[in-house]
């Protein structure tokens, strides 16, 4: 996309709003927000992890790596990361292979099995899209390893012919990729199938790490003859995003799995599992996104973090749609500094702006937007959360990490900046009369019996 201008009515807007759309390189819809977040160095600092030192260019790159890339929900991570990663495959050393589980895979049910399918799958669809065959003899390992599954397995003789062509020698990329799209498939629709799946994986899998190891070895020496790269890289990308349960499992349970597939991987994943204190070391867990600040954590104004945010509110939205002049400008602030410095949270209430407005968002559209995003974290927060909150908010440097503070960082109540420096609780949170209410009894305690105040909490709260 090289040139974009930004629609200029709200129903247009609504259309092209897709929060789990995050932006290809090169998207003129980017807005660099390294000096916003501080994260001027994460790119280096990530480069390094993989060998690479993108300023002298010197590559050493490690037999595996596998690392994870944390930062809030909706924060950007996928969008920066596909940034770099075209740095990284313009380097020559890298062959990039973005492998998307959200679209490939069931998020609400995912493990390591289908993630290693999904992962050759995405490997040998690229080779196919940039021209490059592989070898019979790189294949024949993954080919075996599926024969008796296949023939133990599949249930229906359609099923068996359309698996035919991928068991022959001699189908090549198109035929291994008929296996593997027909696993990709099953985890995402089939249930029972699912299951099978999963158990003739686990029964097998040392076998299926070795031959997947052995095609990704012959795969870099056919991209290193060839000119392209020296290493391939995975981008796994979706992982931030699976339930509790199956977040535990895949990066803490099942990660000798990950770890005994030889390759360089990245996986997204999610803050709340940087603070549970159960990843153990086993993959490499120090790198984090940060938020967009739009204060510093002694409550001065961080300019760079507020121009970020208006000009990405501003590439999805004419400035045509606000009121001209100041009184537009008012509008759009308001909305930037609601969104806690999150991009899909400013993203959210411009829908909701959307929704409300004729023509022009102006200021009672945007109350409506404010009121409803507020709701929404209404519905699900707890007379205690409030509380701990409004602590959080007297002191951000507050420990918070237990369970309760773990799951308002994954639901967005709380948020983190300066790569974990400090917190605070999301504005609209704040405009909500449960908070307004466990802020002034926070302030009562903190002051002597007799100057207590019995004022209430402000009449313009939204709900409790």
């Amino acid at each position: 996309m090289d040139n974009h201008t930004p629609p200029d009515n709200p129903l247009e807007v609504m259309a092209k709003l897709e929060y789990e759309e995050a932006l290809p390189d090169g998207d003129a819809r980017y807005v660099p927000t390294q000096e916003a977040r501080g994260s001027e160095q994460t790119m280096t600092r990530l480069a390094r992890k993989f060998g690479w030192n993108p300023s002298n260019n010197k590559f050493f790159a490690p037999t595996d790596k596998h690392v994870l890339f944390f930062g809030h929900i909706g924060s950007g991570k996928t969008t920066e990361l596909r940034r770099y990663m075209g740095r990284f495959n313009a380097s020559k050393h890298f062959f990039v292979v973005e492998v998307d589980v959200l679209a490939k895979l069931d998020r609400n049910n995912l493990q390591y099995s289908e993630v290693l399918m999904a992962m050759a799958e995405s490997l040998l669809e690229q080779l196919a899209r940039e021209g490059f065959g592989v070898d019979e003899d790189a294949l024949r390992p993954l080919r075996e390893w599926f024969a008796p599954a296949v023939s133990t397995r599949t249930e229906s003789s359609e099923l068996n012919a359309e698996l035919k062509t991928g068991l022959e020698a001699g189908g090549g990329i198109p035929g291994i990729l008929k296996l593997l799209a027909s696993f990709t498939t099953s985890f995402r629709t089939g249930a029972s199938r699912k299951t099978e799946w999963r158990q003739e994986i686990r029964n097998r899998f040392t076998t299926l790490a070795l031959a997947f190891s052995g095609l990704i070895r012959h795969v870099e020496q056919l991209l290193k003859v060839k000119g392209r790269a020296e290493r391939v890289l995975f981008l796994i990308d979706g992982t931030d995003k699976m339930r509790g349960d199956d977040t535990q499992a895949f990066f803490v349970h099942d990660a000798e799995q990950l770890l005994s597939i030889q390759t360089l991987a990245l996986y997204t994943a999610p803050l709340h599992l940087k603070y549970d204190g159960s990843l153990g070391g086993k993959l490499d867990a120090d790198i984090v996104l940060p938020m967009i600040k739009l204060y510093t954590q002694e409550g001065e104004r961080w300019e760079p973090g507020w121009t970020a945010l208006r000009e990405l509110l501003l590439h999805r939205a004419a400035r045509s749609l606000f009121e001209e002049g100041d009184t537009g400008e008012v509008q759009i602030q308001r909305l930037v500094e609601h969104c806690g410095g999150h991009p899909r949270e400013l993203l959210r209430l411009l829908k909701l702006c959307c929704e409300w407005a004729d023509e022009r968002i102006d200021a009672t559209v945007v109350d409506h937007a404010l009121n409803q995003l507020a709701s929404e974290y209404r519905r699900f927060l707890r007379p205690e959360d409030y509380t701990l909150l409004a602590e959080l908010d007297a002191n951000p440097i507050h420990g918070g990490n237990d369970k309760r503070a773990q799951e308002l960082l994954y639901r967005l109540a709380l948020l983190e900046y300066n790569d974990g420096g400090w917190r605070r609780s999301h504005p609209v949170v704040r405009r909500l009369a449960g908070y307004l209410q466990a802020q002034s009894l926070l302030k009562q305690a903190a002051q002597p019996a007799a100057a207590v105040s019995s004022t209430p909490p402000s009449a313009h709260a939204t709900g409790t």
